[in-house]
């Protein structure tokens, strides 16, 4: 029996996928020794990318693809935005870069929006099961390192209790067997989750220097 869209897209991304945890700025978050203002530097970025993303998920809930993957409930983007204000002020946009691997990720966001909507989930994938895996482990590390009151500006990993995060988990997963597909188009697929976890390289590299 072949293999799911979620086996094939874990497989497939899994060298990229640990690239990504060494990379740039990682290293010292994981370890707990990233400044607060880099991290929300990184936050910022990220808002960028779930501010491409998410509309557009929004915009074509009714393809067949986006529709299997598509919860409202995972997006991140107005956590992000309540997250910045506790880490950095108010004038977090205007005070916090914005380094050039994002606005290329955004750029291909807008472009397969237009052009291959159902590459969209690729990106969902890489972003939303890190949020609800790996995102776990970072709440803990952040709120400790930066001595953070219980909920202050760690919203964009909550998803409410363990329970609900493995199912949410689950859903997202169940949903991805439903994505209509072929050969062609899980092996693109596969491509641009690759393509996503390379950028997040650049991104986390391009933040050391800002």
């Amino acid at each position: 029996m072949d293999a799911g869209l979620a086996e094939r897209l874990r497989d497939g991304t899994r060298a990229h996928h640990r690239a990504t945890e060494r990379a740039g700025i990682m290293p010292a978050l994981l370890g707990g020794r990233l400044s607060v203002w880099r991290f929300a530097a990184l936050q910022r970025n990220l808002h960028e990318i779930y501010g491409a993303l998410e509309p557009a998920l929004e915009r074509h809930a009714g393809h067949a693809a986006i529709a299997a993957i598509h919860q409202p409930v995972l997006e991140r983007c107005g956590h992000l935005a309540a997250d910045l204000i506790d880490l950095h002020g108010p004038a977090w946009r205007d005070e916090l870069p914005v380094v050039p691997a994002t606005l290329d990720y955004v750029e291909r966001i807008r472009r397969l929006e237009h052009d291959e909507p159902e590459a969209l989930v690729a990106h969902a994938y890489v972003r939303y099961l890190g949020d609800l895996a790996g995102g776990q482990v970072l709440k803990g590390i952040v709120a400790r390192s930066f001595n953070l009151d219980a909920g202050k500006g760690t919203g964009f990993y909550d998803f409410g209790a363990p329970d609900q995060v493995a199912r949410l988990a689950r859903d997202f997963r169940a949903g991805l067997a439903l994505v209509p597909q072929h050969g062609a188009s899980i092996d693109r697929l596969v491509a641009e989750a690759c393509w996503a976890f390379d950028q997040h390289v650049l991104l986390f590299c391009g933040l050391e220097t800002v």
